[in-house]
């Protein structure tokens, strides 16, 4: 894999050439907490090899069939705007400063040329990943690929990734759908988010860590209200494991 690992300086040129100021990550309320009580991004091995708690994702028997489960995954653009629709990975977005590619830390970045969920066992290595920052600045954000299939990955970075350090802000989905709560009642599965997130950040010292609402529930120009009704009517296992707290 030594061939792909990128310069992280010459990645944060180029992202910097193209107008990204932030990283992003996207992922499910419950595994998002896990990441704050850790004050820190995991990858979904060390998760799972230091016994904490994350949401299953379609996507993992491919990640450790491929060798990208130890890996955290990044995208320079918000996707939800991008496209206007809900992220497939969760309702909780952090930010990430782009000065994180400077930090002393990340000895090399490893870019996708497509999402490991599209990889095939025929896929080639050079399929895989780009061999130079070159390629890469010719390719993202020029209208030659599907941005959003690269991505920026950062390979076993185990708790180096800190929240109070790298961290910008957390952007969180609120879409006007009701849930039934463990206390009782019913409330805005956005509310119920909000509250999850700001309680957990309060508790692990990152109370000063800025969450915006997307939006700010307002949905006339973005599908991402009607992807959460349709999940909510006909794919409630999906809905509740996107908003859902640890089980």
């Amino acid at each position: 894999m030594d061939e792909y690992k990128l310069s992280p300086k010459e990645i944060y040129q180029i992202l910097k050439n193209k107008g990204i100021e932030y990283l992003h990550h996207a992922n499910t309320v419950a595994t998002s907490i896990t990441f704050i009580e850790n004050r820190a991004l995991l990858s979904r091995h060390y998760v799972e090899a230091n016994g904490y708690y994350q949401t299953p994702q379609k996507s993992d028997s491919e990640d450790k069939k491929y060798d990208v489960w130890d890996s955290v995954f990044l995208d320079g653009e918000d996707l939800h705007k991008r496209y206007n629709q809900a992220n497939r990975y969760g309702p909780i977005l952090f930010k990430l400063k782009l000065e994180i590619l400077n930090s002393p830390f990340i000895q090399g970045i490893y870019v996708t040329k497509n999402n490991p969920w599209y990889w095939k066992d025929y896929t080639k290595p050079d399929e895989k990943f780009y061999k130079s920052a070159e390629e890469v600045n010719r390719d993202y954000l020029t209208g030659k690929k599907v941005d959003s299939r690269i991505m920026f990955t950062i390979r076993s970075p185990n708790n180096e990734i800190k929240l109070n350090k790298f961290l910008h802000s957390i952007e969180i989905d609120i879409p006007k759908l009701l849930v039934n709560v463990k206390a009782g009642g019913e409330m805005s599965v956005g509310d119920y988010a909000i509250n999850a997130i700001q309680e957990s950040l309060s508790l692990n010292g990152l109370g000063h860590i800025r969450i915006s609402k997307r939006h700010d529930g307002e949905f006339r120009f973005c599908k991402c209200n009607l992807n959460y009704n349709i999940l909510q009517s006909f794919e409630k296992k999906e809905f509740r494991k996107r908003f859902a707290k640890k089980d």
